[in-house]
């Protein structure tokens, strides 16, 4: 059985949250200036590398199996 982690320690998962909270603050009228570019280029960038650093799944359940 493929070992699996919970998804709280998913650096990925933080990542994309953290731009989430960034995206809110940008819509909401927090000076955003070029930070928006900025932003969406450094997201997509990072999810990049995360991704070739990912080896296995998240599970939604409260112990990894």
């Amino acid at each position: 059985m493929d070992a699996t982690k919970v998804w709280w320690t998913s650096k990925t998962i933080w990542m994309n949250l953290i731009a989430l909270v960034g995206s809110i603050l940008i819509g909401i009228g927090f000076d955003s200036g070029r930070w928006a570019e900025i932003s969406t280029v450094s997201l997509a960038v990072v999810n990049l590398i995360l991704r070739f650093y990912t080896r296995e799944p998240i599970t939604f359940e409260t112990e990894p199996k």
